[in-house]
């Protein structure tokens, strides 16, 4: 296979997605699963403990502010989830890797926390479908054919922001380069389904992260998920406890859950914008006001999903964490990582409605397809030695509804207006919102930027308090 540089290639494809997925209830250290009742009154109620509401409660505890987190799951991390078990390694069915981490705020914050950041130096390999059907290695021009449509894709995001109003992303990227007309369908995959969870055509200029990034990605082998449950410990997080309704018409917030309430000055929900857009999730008393309403309608959440697959070991003569893509199967694209953190385990990632027709039929068939992709790729060989897999399934988990969150293409804006903060009629009462939907624009549909939009939150709650 060729070596090629993530530079010389496609800086970041298929990879950019940074919060995908669920998995089995991960273990959660003691210190952090709170039993007993939940307190009456805190400064701040947090509802949510994934990377957002863990950033939020870590920095008000820190100044000094009594809070209390609440966790609709018997798990903490939310969509940052680490199976230790399934597979016999530890293996990320959510949030997996840092983009660009020499410049992301939220490895700065691992090192400070001495958790050993990992480069990722795999090999990128390019597969390319002959007419026979067979998938055969790319030629060196194809590999800089779709580079360059990577490129223009990237050029045409960064173009957008000097625009007035959101058009879809589809009308402002060029990519009619000669030769690479076989090459479109990967890329516009890779732009939309692998990148936001969403179809190409659906994608907004001015909504969509940017693809590309300094090429300096950072994984722990560990896990992401294991180091942000490790991240909670010394939280008050309590788990299994669902909010059902918010009340914050009067002085003050109030949370209600089945076990009873907790009331405080501030409130900051960090649910999943599906779950916050969905009818029948979290009841607002006063409900949200119309136009945060309209809002919420203009988004969508994507989705995308981690096929897990576990080999013997020296199956795929490849360095850790090589990326592998495929030309020639449309918008149902697989991106694999063959030998994650030096492990026989590969990753296969899927997005938009191919990860949504796949879930659809179960886990046994989400394995099954990526296996089956795997032995088009390298054979009966490597084929003959699987050993067991495992998938995530975001889209019908009750407690994300997706994966990542997107506007639709001409309402950018949406994603301000749907996190405005809630302030009540006497002045007392404020609601927050926080969670890679509502992350800064650099950051946005990353962990990072959860990690960023809580501690904002936080700062704001602060002030709020006074």
């Amino acid at each position: 296979m060729k070596r090629v540089t993530r530079r010389e290639a496609i800086q970041g494809a298929a990879t950019a997605a940074a919060l995908p997925l669920l998995g089995m209830p991960a273990a959660v250290p003691a210190q952090t699963a709170l039993p007993g009742k939940l307190p009456g009154e805190v400064d701040v109620a947090i509802v949510g403990a994934g990377i957002a509401g863990l950033a939020a409660a870590r920095l008000l505890q820190e100044r000094g502010r009594n809070v209390a987190v609440l966790e609709a799951r018997n798990r903490i991390g939310g969509r940052a989830y680490t199976d230790t078990t399934r597979l016999g390694h530890p293996t990320d069915l959510g949030a997996a890797f840092l983009k660009s981490a020499d410049i992301n705020p939220l490895a700065g914050e691992m090192r400070r926390r001495e958790a050993r950041l990992q480069t990722d130096e795999g090999d990128f390999w390019l597969f390319d479908q002959g007419r026979d059907g067979n998938l055969r290695d790319a030629a060196t021009e194809d590999y800089d054919l779709l580079g360059l449509l990577y490129d223009r894709l990237d050029d045409a995001l960064l173009d957008a922001k000097t625009l007035s109003t959101d058009v879809a992303l589809a009308s402002r990227a060029r990519l009619d380069v000669n030769g690479a007309q076989r090459w479109l369908d990967l890329a516009r995959a890779m732009a939309g389904p692998l990148h936001v969870g969403i179809e190409y055509p659906q994608v907004s200029a001015l909504d969509a992260p940017r693809l590309s990034g300094t090429g300096n990605d950072g994984w722990l082998s560990g896990g992401f998920g294991a180091w942000t449950a490790d991240y909670a410990a010394g939280l008050p997080v309590w788990l299994d406890k669902p909010v059902v309704r918010i009340d914050w018409a009067n002085d003050g917030i109030t949370l209600a859950t089945a076990e009873g309430e907790v009331r405080a000055g501030v409130g900051i929900v960090t649910v999943p914008l599906g779950v916050l857009a969905a009818r029948d999730g979290i009841l607002f008393q006063p409900a949200l006001p119309a136009a945060q309403r309209e809002a919420l309608g203009r988004m969508t959440m994507g989705l995308i999903n981690r096929i897990a697959l576990l080999y013997e070991p020296g199956s795929f003569n490849a360095p850790a964490n090589t990326q592998v893509l495929a030309n020639g199967g449309g918008n149902r694209v697989f991106s694999f990582r063959l030998n994650v953190h030096d492990t026989p385990v590969v990753t296969a990632t899927v997005g938009g409605d191919f990860a949504r027709a796949l879930e659809g039929q179960g886990e046994a068939a989400m394995v099954a397809a990526a296996r089956a992709q795997l032995k088009r790729l390298f054979g009966d060989a490597a084929d003959g030695r699987f050993v067991r897999g495992m998938a995530s399934g975001w889209g019908q988990d009750p407690f994300s509804r997706g994966a990542i969150a997107a506007a639709r293409p001409g309402f950018a804006v949406a994603r301000r207006n749907a996190g405005r903060p809630l302030t009540s009629a006497a002045g007392r009462g404020r609601v927050l919102f926080a969670g890679e939907a509502f992350a800064p624009p650099d950051w946005v549909g990353s962990a990072a930027g959860a990690w960023l939009s809580g501690r904002m939150a936080a700062i704001e709650a602060l002030r709020a308090l006074g």
